[in-house]
């Protein structure tokens, strides 16, 4: 999912240049209803200017001093948000937070304030707060690229796969490239729509089969539609054109685990580890394939250094529960399974693994317990053909021009 790495951060920094001109489809919004006593227009695009300069030039505090006294007038959304990119810039983020929030009372249809109240929400880790922020976002051709990665960034946070897309696709629409195809197929694969991405990928691959990232979204989709033979093709030119990428290194791993080229899977593991060594999956991934050589010792050790770079990686806790029950240490296999289960609540075999385990230290009453609990999460994790989470399947196929 690399095309939306850095979206969110790209976002913020545009927050300045979409206050100094937005978009034509917020033209009409620019003025608010309470209009009356504005100063005149020449005098606003004045102060607009100046602050930009201010901002320029990192005089954040003084970039708000002469927004200030026009901000309360509600004349001009461009005030507010570069008012609050000013906040945001000098390191008081409520205030740049609160400048927004006053400012989509006003202006409650503008594209821009919410893409900028969004962020202000994502970047304080309050990501159903940011969903309502768009609450009226709509994405047209002529909104800014940067207010819709913001939006799909926010919709898929808030697994609102239906509406990421949306805007994903007339993100590609309006400005198409590389850029925007990955997303639109980055948010395709979230939604479990394998083929489609193949499709849309497969049908642009004169245009960007040198692209290492386009060759690694394809592989990554026809790994996952069990395409292996495909997979490895294309994922054996990233690795040629980008040897330092760890996402080729790593989904080359993956797929050579598939074809049963086990030694050199773990080779290409551990290279994907001296790339990014703080990537939990690559451990856990490399303990499976040490599992499949029957190499405990190197398993447990993987899993291991899988915990030490993330203590919360459910999957490892597991491992080691399941490993640590076989070997009958009953206490510490439920010690795992106890935190694979909270940091994955869904997860119905951990719930098994535990029942038993507590069963063989003579807890029956929290064996019982787990019992339930496991018949309850087994329920809720199956809601139905469609998404990943549960949502409907799209009504309609993907065309890309």
């Amino acid at each position: 999912m690399a095309a939306l790495a850095l979206v969110l951060c790209q976002v913020g920094s545009a927050t300045k240049a979409i206050a100094a001109g937005q978009s034509n489809h917020n033209a009409s919004h620019n003025q608010s209803s309470s209009a009356h006593g504005c100063p005149s227009p020449d005098l606003i695009n004045s102060a607009l200017a100046k602050a930009s300069n201010l901002m320029q030039q990192a005089r954040h505090g003084d970039a708000a001093g002469t927004l200030e006294p026009y901000v309360a007038l509600n004349c001009d959304p461009r005030i507010s948000l570069l008012l609050a990119a000013s906040y945001d810039a000098g390191g008081d983020a409520p205030r740049a937070q609160q400048t927004l929030q006053t400012a989509q009372t006003a202006w409650p249809n503008n594209n821009s304030i919410a893409a900028s109240l969004a962020r202000e929400y994502m970047t304080a880790g309050q990501a159903d707060k940011a969903l309502d922020a768009l609450a009226r976002f709509h994405a047209v051709a002529q909104t800014p690229l940067q207010e819709m990665e913001l939006g799909v960034v926010v919709y898929l946070g808030g697994h609102r796969l239906a509406q990421a897309e949306a805007v994903a696709e007339t993100a590609y629409r309006s400005y198409p490239s590389l850029h925007t195809l990955l997303m639109l197929a980055n948010v395709l694969q979230l939604e479990g729509r394998y083929p489609d991405v193949n499709r849309i990928l497969g049908a642009k691959r004169e245009s960007f089969g040198d692209s290492p990232e386009f060759l690694i979204t394809l592989a990554e989709s026809e790994y996952d539609a069990s395409i292996f033979a495909a997979a490895w093709k294309d994922i054996e030119r990233a690795v040629l054109l980008d040897e330092k990428s760890y996402q080729a290194h790593y989904i080359l791993a993956n797929v050579l685990v598939r074809l049963n080229e086990v030694d050199r899977a773990l080779s290409e593991y551990r290279i994907a580890i001296d790339l990014a060594p703080g990537q939990p999956r690559t451990y856990f991934q490399l303990a499976l394939a040490l599992r499949g050589r029957q190499d405990e010792a190197g398993e447990m050790h993987a899993l291991e250094q899988t915990l030490a770079a993330d203590d919360h990686y459910a999957p490892a806790h597991y491992e080691l529960g399941r490993i640590l029950m076989d070997e009958h240490r009953l206490a510490d296999a439920a010690s795992h399974l106890e935190a694979a289960i909270e940091y994955n609540p869904k997860a119905e075999e951990a719930y098994y693994l535990l029942a038993r385990a507590y069963a063989g230290l003579g807890e029956k009453d929290k064996s019982d317990e787990m019992v339930k609990r496991l018949v309850t999460v087994r329920k809720s994790n199956r809601p139905g053909a469609g998404n990943k989470d549960g949502t409907p399947p799209a009504a309609r196929p993907v065309t890309i021009p």
